[in-house]
C-alpha cells in the first residue's frame, strides 16, 4: 500500500514586534493524487486594551490539480466569528459561510494555500477561503504576491528562492507578520 507524502511549514506570528502566536501549514499528497492542505493558527494579543485569543483552521482539498473543496473556521475569544464550507459540484462552487449562501461559477486552480507550496509566477487570481471569493493578485516584483480582500485586509506574501518566507496581513489598525521558522 502506498503512503502519503506530507510537507509541513511553520511560521511565528508577530504583532507590533512581539511574537503572539504560531501558524502550521501542511500539504498531504495521497496515493490517489488528492491533495489535502491544512492550516492551523493560534494567536493571543492585547489590541487597543482588548484581549484577543484567536484560532483558525482551514482544510482545502484539490483533485486532479483543481480546487475541489474547503472548510474554514475562526474562533475569537471562544466564539466562532467566521466560518465557511465550499464544494465543487462538477460545474460550480457551492458556498455556505457566515455571510450566507452563494454560487461561484469560476473554476479555481489556486487558493490561499497555493501560496505556501506552489509556483506563484503565473497566478493571476486565487480563491480566498475566509471570505469565499475570487480575488485578483498582483506581482509587485518576481518574489512578491499581493492582494486586497473584501474584508479590507491587504495581504503581502514574500518569497525567497521560490519558497514563502514571510507574509503580512495589513488591517486598518495594525500589521500582523508571519515569519517562516522551518
Amino acid at each position: 500500500m502506498a503512503s502519503a507524502a506530507i510537507e509541513t511549514h511553520n511560521y511565528d506570528i508577530f504583532l507590533f514586534g512581539d511574537k503572539i502566536g504560531e501558524m502550521h501549514i501542511s500539504k498531504e499528497v495521497k496515493p490517489d493524487g488528492t491533495e489535502l492542505y491544512i492550516i492551523d493558527s493560534y494567536s493571543k494579543a492585547k489590541v487597543l486594551w482588548i484581549n484577543r485569543d484567536n484560532t483558525s483552521h482551514y482544510e482545502t482539498v484539490y483533485k486532479n490539480g483543481q480546487f475541489f473543496s474547503s472548510g474554514y473556521t475562526e474562533i475569537e475569544n471562544g466564539k466562532k466569528t467566521r466560518w465557511g464550507m465550499v464544494k465543487w459540484d462538477g460545474k460550480k462552487y457551492l458556498v455556505d459561510n457566515y455571510a450566507g449562501k452563494k454560487i461561484i461559477n469560476e473554476i479555481s486552480k489556486h487558493t490561499v494555500v497555493s501560496l505556501y507550496f506552489g509556483d506563484i509566477s503565473k497566478m493571476k487570481r486565487i480563491f480566498y477561503d475566509s471570505e469565499a471569493e475570487m480575488i485578483d493578485v498582483e506581482h509587485p516584483d518576481a518574489n512578491t504576491v499581493e492582494f486586497k480582500s473584501s474584508d479590507g485586509h491587504r495581504n503581502t506574501y514574500h518569497f525567497v528562492n521560490g519558497v514563502l518566507d514571510r507574509l503580512e496581513v495589513h488591517t486598518s489598525f495594525a500589521t500582523a507578520k508571519m515569519v517562516r521558522v522551518n
